[in-house]
């Protein structure tokens, strides 16, 4: 299939769904559907674009165990390869400025995933309270550390919040690799090509009881070293 043919059968798809979890959380007031429609949609669209994801490191995850998931960031397809992969109940902490997007947006605002005003510190804290009390009734949480999506797949400097959320929460951070999102999508492009993504799970890092402000800086080094080390460790095989 062509890639453009590809992209207009996913938008065509996004909104089918984005409507569907609308209609059905309007009619029934039951917000706990979004993750079941959003797994179905992400499932779907590494179908159409012949995405196959080679998931490892899966053991290092309890069932029972609520996580903040912290994944690098280089392509639109990040999401539904994760949505689709990982074995949990996640909510998505996501920019506030993709709740302004025609349905798509929409559908998010209405959804229990996350939207984080970047430029609004005091915001920002105020939705790691509603995160940490979302995290309280059984959800795991799923963080871009870097905060934006990488321009030329290399791991970018980390922000401090999902350390921060995982400090007051008191759940261990799991760092998972992605690569080769960007050789389907590439950060900014509009080509479409399909591809294998590998999905890596590393042992859970736990923050000590109320971590200091450099208990977190610690954290966020060592899984800024994880995940570096596992993208080096790809792209030089």
């Amino acid at each position: 299939m062509r890639s453009w043919l590809r992209i207009l059968v996913i938008a065509v798809v996004t909104v089918a769904f984005a409507i569907g979890v609308m209609l059905h959380m309007l009619l029934f007031r039951d917000t706990s559907v979004y993750y079941l429609y959003a797994r179905a949609w992400s499932r779907l669209l590494l179908r159409i674009a012949g995405v196959r994801v080679q998931c490892s490191g899966f053991e290092h995850l309890v069932p029972t165990e609520r996580y903040v998931y912290c994944a690098n960031h280089s392509s639109l397809f990040d999401i539904p390869v994760l949505l689709a992969s990982l074995p949990d109940n996640i909510r998505i902490m996501y920019k506030e400025e993709l709740g302004r997007i025609p349905i798509f947006g929409w559908c998010l605002r209405m959804s229990p995933f996350i939207a984080v005003d970047r430029g609004d510190s005091r915001e920002a804290f105020a939705k790691i309270e509603q995160t940490v009390a979302t995290m309280s009734t059984g959800a795991s949480v799923l963080v871009f550390p870097e905060g934006t999506r990488s321009e030329d797949g290399r791991l970018g400097a980390f922000k401090r919040g999902a350390f921060s959320l995982a400090a007051r929460s008191g759940r261990p951070i799991v760092p998972v690799t992605l690569v080769g999102t960007a050789s389907v999508l590439p950060a900014h492009g509009t080509r479409l090509s399909p591809g294998v993504v590998s999905l890596t799970v590393d042992a859970p890092i736990v923050l000590p009881t109320e971590a200091s402000k450099s208990d977190q800086v610690q954290a966020m080094h060592t899984l800024h070293a994880v995940l570096e080390q596992r993208i080096f460790a790809h792209d030089n095989r």
